[in-house]
């Protein structure tokens, strides 16, 4: 007999399947990706910078960072849910087989995609740069991403590989270990930049930052939800370490202009501390919990691939000018991007899902044969 996970490996038991709200809070996620992108492109590519679409994009981009925020809140969901998809006969075979279909074929198509635009516009991607992306682990080779929006998948993969080691370790649903490991990531990407304050030229990445406030996600619903001993501490005192660690780096992002700080420090932290609050509200109160903003939450990956596809074929079309013109081009690439993402959505991304969950159903199916 094959060996089995104990049930308390599977998670708290009172956990819930599935919040209608949190695909609405993934559809609030995305279309502030997608607006801060669009404001990013009108201030470098339009032509009249004392146009209004010019001057909204500025403002807005010096006071928050819609972007941010979106991907914040993207975090903080999948600390939330995916966790607790690791579980039944084989959890972590289950969980690598259901996350590869659901991220890596609608990926595979945006890169293709992207390859094509490029190549259109004389700048073919090489070979060693599209089999790195097709990866989403392309800093691994040293290649650069073919679009730079696609940067947090990185941080997603990351995620999935070091749950799967504390859930191999039993330690995945403990609030204690992972407050513990949430703050030892944060402490990854500030030691170096402290120590380079003595003299030591140590490298410096983000990712270990981004993937704690995913462990945050998972701290905040094992005390919203399960009410674990421990996980309100826990969760507090991660996040009084990355707001600290916030108010730190940002002077030193700032200088080296490494993007992380795009124009200052107050965009940034505001956006931080919105996601979070949207975050607990909406856990708190189950809102918001409308049909239509649930659809869209379902699209939420396919329009993060494709909205900048959308936008460069609309920008090869029609120039951003700076000015009232703007808003249209801006909704058109926002019907653009919602008509593929419906397209990818219902014949790729959903195929793919149910093909995935064929093949644990086949060998749960193979498994059990063998057992008996």
């Amino acid at each position: 007999m094959p060996t089995t996970v104990a049930a308390n490996q599977a998670g708290p038991q009172r956990s819930i399947n599935r919040y209608e709200n949190i695909d609405a809070l993934r559809a609030i996620a995305a279309l502030a990706v997608v607006v801060q992108h669009l404001f990013g492109d009108i201030l470098r590519e339009a032509t009249n910078q004392q146009g209004i679409a010019f001057r909204v994009a500025a403002t807005s981009i010096a006071h928050f960072d819609a972007g941010r925020f979106g991907v914040v809140l993207f975090f903080l969901i999948s600390g939330f849910v995916v966790p607790f998809s690791i579980k039944g006969r084989y959890p972590l075979h289950r969980f690598a087989i259901s996350r590869f279909f659901r991220l890596f074929p609608a990926m595979w198509l945006a890169l293709l995609c992207l390859g094509i635009a490029s190549t259109m516009h004389g700048q073919m991607p090489s070979l060693p740069t599209v089999l790195a992306n097709m990866t989403m682990v392309p800093s691994l080779f040293h290649q650069p991403w073919m679009s730079g929006a696609y940067w947090t998948l990185t941080s997603e993969i990351v995620f999935y590989v070091l749950s799967a080691g504390l859930f191999t370790l039993r330690v995945l649903y403990r609030p204690a270990v992972i407050a513990s490991f949430a703050t030892l990531l944060v402490l990854a990407t500030a030691g170096p930049i402290v120590l380079r304050s003595a003299g030591l030229a140590l490298p410096v990445q983000y990712i270990s930052l981004h993937v704690s406030f995913v462990y945050l996600g998972l701290l905040l619903r094992m005390a919203l939800v399960d009410r674990l001993a421990g996980a309100w501490v826990g969760a507090i005192f991660v996040l009084l370490v990355q707001t600290g660690v916030l108010l730190t780096i940002g002077e030193f992002s700032l200088s080296r202009q490494d993007g992380f700080f795009l124009v200052g420090e107050f965009p940034i932290l505001a956006s931080y501390l919105a996601a979070l609050f949207v975050f607990v509200f909406s856990v708190k109160t189950g809102r918001p919990n409308h049909p239509f903003l649930s659809w869209l939450g379902a699209l939420s990956y396919s329009i993060y691939l494709f909205h900048g596809i959308a936008a460069l074929m609309v920008f090869s079309l029609i120039p951003l000018t700076g000015t009232s013109i703007d808003l249209p081009i801006a909704l058109v690439i926002l019907a653009l991007t919602l008509a593929m993402s419906v397209f990818v959505y219902e014949y790729l991304e959903k195929p793919m899902i149910n093909l995935g969950y064929r093949f644990i159903r086949r060998e749960d199916n193979a498994e059990s044969k063998i057992a008996v």
